[in-house]
């Protein structure tokens, strides 16, 4: 059993747990009723008094398995699947104290949970084998003239599903899948829109450089010059001119490169959209997002890396844990970024495996000359990473 099985156990929707309820409450109502019936009219000589009392605890149980290994948080991590064979059991022992064959339906919301912890192979596999105590039941305990066709019957209701189960599974996942997709190709999309308009304004600016800088510097050169020259000629009238428009033109020279200046100052990503479009309309974690105000991102090599980081580490939360709380910061300080992400586990685990996501996410930052720290603390899982601000 993996940690990833466990966990899509988790994804169980209300609609589906609402319909096992009244399922629930229907065939354990009728059966305690049918029963009080059977032991007044009957004088309690065919049904034990002790079934009266021993049922209502067991269907109760029943309900607070299924509760348990359905929850959409991580209560019980490890009781899950015990619980989940112990909702087996349970069901089992409820049609050996009730002669009830219809109980069974009890069996069948049980199949509709299995998927969820149990590949669709083995489901299929099992399904036969778990399908058997019914038949077993109906006919040593209880003498049922037909219990290899109602086993039959209830075998084919839970193989229907554990087949609807697995294709919700599946639907899910899909869905999961192709939301992640979409928000990392509108986040990579901001970033490329952001780089082309950074080359644009770095061309820009290396042409009025290139161009109307040197032209300036050339004229202001040229009108020294011609100012000195007007000097020896002792022409004052023109060596005022000469001097107002050497003045003008160092002016002009000045404004041109505080100009340049500005436009490489304003030639940062606009990484906080990247980012925001990377966690909008995400059902889960809820994302608090903290990026520093004055921070300056030039490199779009850098701006990618952090990016993917973040897609890496929000794809964790979402096919790992059941966190409903995710965090991350970024800031610029020392000469470098520091990137750290953190979630919110009810259970924090002590170790970890790391898997080809943290991998590459290390192998990113590492080809950047940073660093990837990624470990548990007591309130879940933290990722940390440092990038320098140049390669």
């Amino acid at each position: 059993m993996t940690q990833l099985s466990i966990c899509k156990a988790w994804l169980v929707n209300n609609v589906e747990r609402g319909s096992a309820y009244i399922t629930w409450l229907f065939v354990s109502g009728s059966a305690l009723y049918f029963l009080s019936l059977n032991y007044s009219v009957g004088g309690g000589a065919n049904i034990g008094l002790w079934r009266m009392f021993v049922a209502p605890v067991l269907f109760i149980a029943i309900a607070v398995c299924f509760v348990i290994i359905t929850r959409h948080d991580e209560t019980l991590p490890k009781w899950r699947v015990p619980l989940l064979w112990g909702m087996y059991g349970l069901s089992v022992l409820s049609q050996l104290l009730l002669p009830y064959a219809y109980i069974a339906i009890f069996l069948v919301i049980w199949s509709a949970v299995l998927p969820y912890y149990v590949s669709w192979g083995r489901c299929l596999a099992l399904s036969i084998p778990l399908a058997i105590p019914t038949v077993l039941i109906q006919s040593m305990v209880w003498g049922e003239n037909q219990a290899l066709l109602t086993g039959a019957l209830f075998w084919t209701f839970s193989l229907f599903a554990m087949m609807m189960s697995s294709t919700a599974i599946k639907e899910t996942a899909a869905r999961e899948q192709a939301d992640a997709l979409n928000r990392q190709l509108l986040s990579t999309q901001h970033l490329i829109k952001q780089a082309i308009t950074q080359d644009e304004r770095l061309r820009i600016a290396r042409n009025i450089h290139d161009v109307l800088g040197h032209h300036l510097t050339a004229l202001t050169i040229n009108l020294q010059v011609a100012s000195r020259k007007s000097d020896l000629a002792k022409c004052e009238d023109v060596k005022t001119h000469v001097e107002q428009c050497h003045a003008i033109a160092k002016l002009l020279l000045s404004d041109v490169r505080e100009a340049i200046s500005d436009i490489r100052e304003n030639a940062a990503i606009d990484f906080k959209g990247a980012v925001q479009s990377l966690v909008s309309d995400l059902p889960r974690p809820q994302v608090t997002l903290h990026i520093q105000d004055n921070l300056t991102l030039t490199n779009v090599r850098i701006a990618d890396a952090l990016l993917r980081c973040m897609q890496e580490g929000l794809t964790n939360v979402i096919r790992h844990t059941q966190s409903h709380e995710f965090t991350i910061s970024l800031t610029q300080q020392n000469q470098q970024y520091n990137l750290v992400m953190q979630d919110r586990q009810f259970v924090a685990h002590k170790s970890f495996q790391q898997g080809n996501g943290l991998t590459g996410m290390r192998e990113r930052v590492e080809a950047l000359g940073g660093r990837g720290f990624f470990e548990f603390n007591e309130i879940g899982f933290r990722l940390t990473i440092d990038v320098p601000e140049e390669e």
